[in-house]
């Protein structure tokens, strides 16, 4: 495979690669309470009491129970839950792209350029945060529970449904160029 046709289209080429990778987006856990609960009234955001000893995020972890409802509990009247701002994480992401590409001369003055181009290769999501509010504080004295809500800790879609930029779905693009 010296110089013959066949060395000239194998050798030569050229891969490229990126790989991308983050941890989740910061979740803020809130519950719904009554103003009359509240010190100041102010029931917007209030977020629920963390149990100890209770993991935040569900054993079988999966995009319809992301968090574990059990690790959080309703606060007494008259104070404000325990559990820190932005405690939790959503869904990590990565991507990988990659390009293939190869520069064919054909006389001494004119090449033709192949490039294969394909983001996102593996055509994996990247899902949005899950539910944050998980519910209403019902009951009254120290017989308080959470009403849970629905869609605490559901993933419900992916953050690019767009034809381009990260985390969209698997693109493959092909370039011929003549270069004289």
């Amino acid at each position: 495979m010296n110089g013959g046709a066949l060395s000239h289209f194998v050798g030569g080429w050229e891969l490229a690669g990126i790989a991308s990778a983050r941890t989740g987006l910061p979740v803020n856990i809130t519950v719904s309470r009554s103003a009359s609960a509240l010190l100041d009234g102010n029931n917007s955001g209030q977020r629920p009491n963390l149990v100890a000893g209770v993991p935040i995020y569900a054993a079988n972890q999966s995009i319809n129970t992301w968090f574990s409802p059990a690790a959080f509990s309703a606060p007494a009247n008259g104070t404000w839950g325990n559990l820190g701002r932005y405690i939790a994480n959503g869904p990590g992401a990565f991507e990988i792209d990659s390009s293939l590409q190869k520069r064919f001369r054909l006389t001494e003055r004119l090449a033709l350029n192949f490039r294969a181009a394909a983001f996102n290769l593996l055509n994996h999501p990247e899902y949005k945060n899950p539910g944050a509010s998980i519910g209403s504080v019902s009951g009254s004295g120290s017989n308080l529970t959470i009403k849970p809500s629905a869609s605490f800790g559901r993933i419900t879609g992916i953050l690019n449904t767009g034809a381009t930029g990260s985390g969209a779905p698997r693109r493959i693009e092909f370039m011929f160029r003549a270069e004289f």
